[in-house]
């Protein structure tokens, strides 16, 4: 009897500072977000009085921002906090790895959430990955034992 073993067909999105392998784990992509993020603070990416805090939460694949020092008040067209809120998801997403087949779950979901001086959040961004869309390794149907 042959027995055909078939794969999908898929694509990822891989971020350019993702890693591969059993090292490259959520805990890791954020001790390196951290540091991307104190350096583009240094550079004037990031203005001096945004805090950002990230947490993380394994069992369900989240890593969270906490940003703090924007307000709604001080920028009322929201320039800055689109700005702030694009350039760290973009950053986080340098570290995902997305499978676009709507089976394998990411590497993380990311949620950056603004958090006003009374401490809640009143502006968020909650998703996976911004990027290019690479080929994975893809195999057709084969016939298999």
């Amino acid at each position: 009897m042959t027995y055909i073993k078939s794969t999908v067909d898929h694509h990822v999105l891989r971020g350019v500072r993702a890693g591969i392998g059993p090292g490259y784990t959520l805990e890791a992509a954020a001790v390196r977000l951290c540091e991307d993020i104190a350096e583009l603070r240094n550079d004037g990416g990031i203005p001096a009085h945004v805090r950002t805090v990230i947490g993380i939460l394994p069992q369900q694949r989240v890593l969270e921002i906490r940003v703090e020092g924007l307000l709604v008040e001080a920028d009322p067209d929201r320039t800055t906090i689109r700005e702030v809120t694009s350039t760290l998801f973009e950053l986080a997403s340098d570290f995902n790895i997305v499978a676009l087949d709507g089976a394998t779950p990411p590497l993380f979901t990311q949620r950056i959430l603004l958090v006003g001086a009374d401490g809640r959040p009143f502006s968020a961004m909650v998703g996976t990955a911004v990027g290019d869309v690479e080929p994975a390794t893809t195999q057709r149907n084969q016939p298999g034992a």
